[in-house]
């Protein structure tokens, strides 16, 4: 069979390296032709080794989600360019689909009754699709993990940020961030405060639902106090302003988590 490849791959939620990419690429072109790619979740300063790839063959890009914790690890964009793709270009009769948590069971059963062979590699994110699966390959350097930017300075904190990767970043002197309506950080600041404070962002915010209209009080109190937060930071020449890359994209972040926030209520 003359196969034509389409190679959907979540690279925010599956973090593949470079090394594992590279390995994946040459055995799809082993086994045909790869004819359409797209990455998801793509960073062009995180995922600087994807690059040539995208440059030198026009492959696709989607920007990761910000305001993911709603969707879990799937990246449902994959599921709805797998069906386009099966319409719109016929010509391609191979899916290799790598992509994170969750059910892929009704875009295979799509795929596969419509003739097309489907393929996953040996992520930890498969398992309950992997009988569904035509084919696997396995990747012998996707245990590398994907590649990490490390501040240009010197003292280090691991924060973990809200896609869920640790990062090595510089951490600067942070403004005590309200907690709760009566309860706020002390002032004797540490360069683990950011880490402390996006630790309760996240906590805070993992205890909310927003596909509902319950809580709302909680819900914009946890708004006001990232905006504050961000102002705060920014007026002070940090925040998205600083010059720790690491640390303004952080802030990026959180504005785009702020954003998303106010779409939902």
């Amino acid at each position: 069979m003359d196969r034509k490849i389409a190679l959907l791959l979540d690279v925010d939620n599956v973090k593949i390296s470079g090394e594992a990419f590279n390995e994946l690429y040459e055995k799809l072109n082993a086994m045909g032709d790869v004819v359409y790619c797209k990455f998801y979740g793509y960073n062009d300063r995180k995922h600087l080794y994807l690059s040539d790839a995208i440059s030198n063959f026009g492959y696709e890009t989607s920007p990761f989600m910000r305001f993911k914790k709603r969707f879990s690890q799937l990246d449902n964009r994959i599921l709805v360019d797998a069906v386009k793709l099966n319409y719109t270009k016929p010509e391609i009769n191979t899916y290799c689909i790598v992509a994170g948590d969750g059910d892929l069971i009704p875009v295979l059963v799509e795929l596969k009754s419509n003739g097309k062979t489907t393929i996953d590699i040996n992520t930890p994110y498969q398992e309950q699709n992997k009988h569904m699966f035509d084919e696997h390959i396995f990747i012998a350097n996707l245990g590398q993990g994907a590649e990490v930017y490390a501040s240009k300075t010197t003292k280090k904190s691991t924060v973990k940020s809200f896609k869920g990767e640790a990062k090595q970043v510089s951490v600067t002197k942070a403004t005590p961030f309200k907690k709760a309506p009566v309860t706020t950080y002390g002032t004797n600041e540490t360069e683990d405060d950011l880490a402390d404070i996006l630790k309760d962002i996240t906590k805070r915010y993992s205890e909310l639902d927003f596909d509902s209209n319950s809580d709302m009080p909680k819900k914009l109190r946890l708004i006001d106090d990232i905006e504050n937060l961000i102002s705060r930071e920014n007026a002070k020449g940090e925040g998205m302003n600083s010059d720790n890359t690491d640390i303004s994209q952080i802030f990026v972040d959180l504005q785009g988590i702020v954003d998303d926030m106010k779409n939902a209520l």
